[in-house]
């Protein structure tokens, strides 16, 4: 290869419409137009493309990678990125060449090369702040902000996306709202992280506000994902759906599998949420049999998890275990604390449910062990009200209300209808055991009327609320032409 001429014009036809069809993210027609460039150019002149138009092939080429997480994508893109570099030492220390630097940095990250992305990441904000570029400098703090928060590093990413935002609100040029977008989907995310679900939705409908002006598909969807995730753990179950039916949609028009497979997910927890177990089972199984491999770690936990409770409460125990088991194995390896805490407390109920009560007993005990270490987390009120159920099938009554009551009580702070539901259905067995009436009676009583208020309330009511909304049905409807569209051209 030739060195490029340094054109930052893009006069080319052809590479003028990859442009744009990168804009609109349809990737397949930016790529085809591309090879288009590079075919002419050979023939005319038997060079390859000029620098920006290598530099827009290897930003086509990792959007690609960021849609679709195959290595194929930014291996090809880390091969021209290195090579230009090579032809053009001069380009490491100049900020000129930002592009070229902030694509290596996401090359990297893509191909699993934190280290290295981190360090070019370093190296634009060192250039940056040396030649008092605030745009370079954002962009390197957004990056650092991403690796942190890949790696766990919550409020590392925090003080980092702070520092980004602040030099953001020094700037007001319009033509770099974008910059602002991602600063506010990464605050968004670390407020996840940190279960603020008010910063963290506050952040998200900012971003989307300034993604509908301003045309930026590809972050809409991260938006619309993340509200339909956070309105989802605030369990307004109606508006999450919205938010991820809308994702899904706009995912499967541009071929976007990964945000495709998160949503996926989503969908089905919220339809596990409102007790619909055979539509949560049918998205959650499209997401192991077609997308697992898109997922995060913690969403891989969470989608066996969810499948794991789905088929427990469908009656298909060995299959549940099997997923609980898988989950275990997973939160292990990576130290996911709390979704372990939430795989073993159910493999304790299927085990008590199976009349294993050694086993359920170890599971439980496991638990307990785990949540002295990091304190309440949900999974803890199925634990203490299975441990109440298991001792009061061993007939040691005391301990068995002792627990129940401490497992009611968990159940109303994690807004667990239905384990408190079956807490006091365990008391009511107790005292009917221990022919203590009165109490009996009581207990029946709550029981009776939560559950059908309960299964009125939820069942019933949140079903129809999200299946008769007529945004969600032209949603589906719109879901399913495209799904048959895709079935269609494969």
């Amino acid at each position: 290869m030739s060195t490029p001429p340094l054109d930052n014009r893009i006069n080319d036809p052809a590479l003028v419409r990859a442009k744009q069809y990168l804009q609109s993210l349809d990737l397949d027609k930016a790529l085809a137009a591309i090879e288009a460039s590079l075919k002419q150019r050979q023939q005319d002149s038997g060079s390859d493309l000029s620098f920006y138009g290598t530099i827009l092939w290897c930003d086509i080429l990792l959007t690609k990678g960021r849609f679709s997480k195959n290595s194929t994508f930014p291996t090809l893109a880390k091969h021209k990125l290195v090579e230009l570099a090579g032809l053009l030492p001069q380009l490491k220390n100049s900020i000129a060449f930002l592009q070229l630097h902030l694509l290596m940095g996401e090359m990297h990250q893509q191909l699993g090369e934190r280290l290295k992305a981190k360090a070019v990441y370093q190296h634009i904000l060192q250039i940056s702040q040396k030649e008092a570029h605030d745009i370079g400098e954002i962009q390197a703090l957004n990056g650092l902000t991403k690796l942190a928060l890949t790696d766990g590093l919550v409020e590392e990413a925090l003080k980092l996306a702070n520092q980004s935002l602040e030099l953001l609100i020094q700037h007001t040029d319009e033509s770099h709202y974008w910059v602002l977008v991602v600063n506010y989907l990464l605050q968004s995310q670390i407020f996840i992280h940190k279960k603020d679900f008010s910063q963290a939705k506050n952040y998200a409908e900012r971003a989307l506000q300034i993604c509908e002006v301003q045309a930026m598909p590809e972050q809409a969807i991260q938006a619309h994902l993340l509200l339909g995730q956070i309105t989802a753990t605030l369990k307004e179950n109606a508006i999450a759906i919205t938010h991820l039916l809308t994702a899904k949609e706009q995912s499967l028009r541009v071929n976007h599998e990964r945000f495709l497979a998160s949503t996926t997910l989503y969908i089905g927890i919220v339809y596990y949420q409102v007790f619909h177990y055979p539509k949560s089972l049918e998205n959650l199984n499209t997401v192991a049999s077609n997308y697992q491999s898109l997922l995060t770690v913690s969403q891989q936990i969470l989608l066996l998890n969810y499948l794991g409770t789905a088929q427990l409460l469908s009656y298909q125990d060995e299959i549940a275990i099997s997923h609980f088991l898988a989950a275990e194995k997973l939160a292990k390896k990576y130290r996911n604390k709390p979704a372990l805490v939430f795989c073993l407390a159910f493999l304790g109920v299927v085990y008590s449910r199976k009349t294993e009560y050694n086993k359920a007993l170890r599971y439980a005990k496991r638990v307990n062990t785990i949540i002295q270490e990091i304190g309440d987390v949900n999974g803890v009120q199925v634990n203490l009200i299975n441990l109440g159920n298991v001792h009061n099938k061993l007939e040691r009554y005391s301990e068995s209300i002792k627990l129940t009551s401490r497992g009611i009580a968990a159940a109303k702070r994690m807004k667990d209808g239905l384990s408190e539901i079956r807490g006091y259905q365990i008391m009511a067995e107790i005292f009917r055991k221990q022919k203590a009436f009165k109490s009996a009676v009581m207990y029946q009583m709550i029981y009776t009327k939560f559950y059908e208020d309960f299964y009125q309330r939820n069942d019933r009511q949140k079903v129809l609320e999200i299946e008769h909304q007529f945004i969600v049905k032209q949603l589906e409807q719109r879901i399913k032409k495209l799904e048959a569209m895709d079935k269609h051209q494969q």
